[in-house]
């Protein structure tokens, strides 16, 4: 089995925050868990790994968010990179968009961060 596919990671975030995330602007995140969709198309395990971590350059969108919430799970599954966006899709569907933009910067899709305030 190859190293690559699609993401979905969780992050809680116990108490509001405003935070700058990159050049995308600086929003307000409320109490309550974040999911957010990614790809990679090598070394998927050391990308989820990264997103883990709260010490890290700040490169992407999520890592503005990552370096403040802790994370809670994720999902790793096997797809072309295409499947992102099916994936942020179907979570657009079920939660709300916490960020417009965010995470979707090479794609037009609304967003790749979704909010919930408690997982049922």
């Amino acid at each position: 089995m190859t190293d690559s596919g699609i993401y979905i990671v969780v992050f809680r975030l116990p108490e509001r925050q405003r935070i700058q995330v990159g050049k995308l602007g600086r929003f307000v995140f409320e109490p309550g868990f974040y999911f957010y969709v990614g790809s990679a198309q090598r070394n998927l395990s050391a990308r989820v790994d990264r997103h883990a971590r709260r010490r890290k350059p700040l490169r992407w969108h999520i890592d503005y968010l990552s370096t403040k919430a802790a994370m809670v799970g994720a999902l790793m599954m096997p797809g072309p990179r295409s499947r992102e966006c099916q994936v942020a899709k179907a979570l657009a569907a079920r939660f709300d968009l916490a960020v417009p933009r965010f995470g979707a910067s090479d794609c037009r899709c609304v967003g790749h961060l979704f909010y919930t305030k408690r997982l049922a």
